[in-house]
């Protein structure tokens, strides 16, 4: 019989594995992914084919100088890169994508010991660190649905930097041609500005296929994604089939979407703030199935899965309240990210003796 116990990642599904547990978040994704390119163009495969090719080679370099083990057989610098890239624009330098791909591997992952050691979702963490630097502005500008229709599909546009303490860009192809009026105002950032509680109005459009008469965005239009945003936030329908496939093969922890989107809404309604506008608006629904997910930075006890799972909800939902709309999903996950820690040690049943924390520990789960 063996002393010691297995490293994490530790798998919740008999039968499972590392490859194949990432394997299926990889095919989960192909929807929003798919959705992401039809409505933005080649630029979306050329960000994400750069973002993870840079944490497959940031992996490979940091294992040969660290002298550790190669393990990209597991998957997971695929999938780091991927979920990296969908919290990008889709018209993000490739450069910049390269970057936060290294960030995530070097500091989300490696320097914490590799897979199974990291206390923070890396990708989420690399997403944050960009956030108080100068590259930052990249990550703020977004342009209009199919804005590919004045290059042509296959043409990749990036953002430049025109007036940097203005946050002033432009947009141009990889030949020099500049793209006139393509920059939009995103749901969430109509949500920051204020600018639903009446008709919308602005010099600068908003971003989506499909508007009321008050010009805000309509819900079917975020619902399937015919707007502007990130490259993972942009469809709630192909981020839903992607999780519920998730659960289905047992890969995810239902617990950890339903409490988050759960108390989420129930606070919004509490708050007398539209919880449908708020769900369908930025990157929460793939935060709840892809990242607060992670095997490794979420609790092991489904008690404390519950806990986790309902403080990040109404963690975000604080933090949108406050005007804090970009990041609040990422620095709400990564927040409970480090109290998941916590959580175990207080709710996760002792093996043998008397439970420390009695009230909270309420049975097997």
């Amino acid at each position: 019989m063996s002393g010691g116990a297995s490293p994490p990642p530790h798998l919740h599904k008999a039968g499972s594995s590392i490859p194949r547990a990432m394997l299926h978040v990889i095919v989960a994704l192909l929807p929003a992914l798919a959705v992401a390119t039809v409505v933005f163009g080649m630029s979306v495969v050329s960000l994400v084919s750069v973002s993870i090719v840079a944490a497959v080679l940031t992996e490979l370099l940091l294992h040969a100088l660290l002298r550790r083990r190669i393990t990209l057989y597991d998957l997971s610098a695929v999938v780091t890169g991927l979920l990296f890239a969908f919290l990008l624009p889709p018209t993000t330098p490739l450069w910049v994508a390269a970057a936060g791909a290294f960030l995530a591997v070097a500091f989300g992952k490696e320097l914490f010991g590799g897979l199974g050691n990291n206390v923070f979702n890396p990708a989420l963490l690399a997403r944050v660190i960009i956030m108080f630097t100068p590259l930052s502005v990249y990550l703020s500008k977004f342009v209009q649905p199919f804005f590919w229709r004045q290059v042509g599909f296959f043409t990749p546009v990036s953002t430049h930097v025109v007036d940097r303490a203005a946050g002033a860009v432009i947009y141009r192809t990889f030949s020099g041609v500049r793209l006139d009026a393509v920059n939009a105002a995103t749901p969430l950032s109509l949500l920051h500005a204020g600018r639903l509680s009446k008709a919308v109005t602005g010099a600068t459009p908003v971003g989506a296929v499909w508007l009321t008469p008050a010009g805000r965005p309509t819900s079917l239009s975020l619902f399937l994604g015919l707007r502007s945003g990130s490259i993972g936030e942009v469809s709630i329908l192909a981020l839903v089939l992607g999780g519920l496939y998730l659960i289905w093969r047992g890969t995810i922890n239902w617990r950890i979407p339903v409490g988050i989107l759960a108390s989420f809404t129930l606070f919004n309604l509490a708050a007398g703030r539209d919880p449908l506008y708020q769900l369908l608006s930025g990157a929460l629904v793939l935060g709840a199935f892809f990242m607060a997910t992670d095997w490794v930075t979420s609790p092991m006890n489904n008690y404390g899965v519950w806990i986790y799972a309902l403080g990040i909800g109404v963690t975000v939902a604080v933090l949108r309240s406050m005007d804090f709309h970009p990041e609040a999903v990422a620095v709400a996950i990564l927040n409970w990210n480090l109290l998941s820690r916590v959580i175990d040690r207080l709710v996760v049943r002792p093996r043998f003796g008397e439970p420390r924390w009695r009230v909270l520990n309420l049975g097997r789960p």
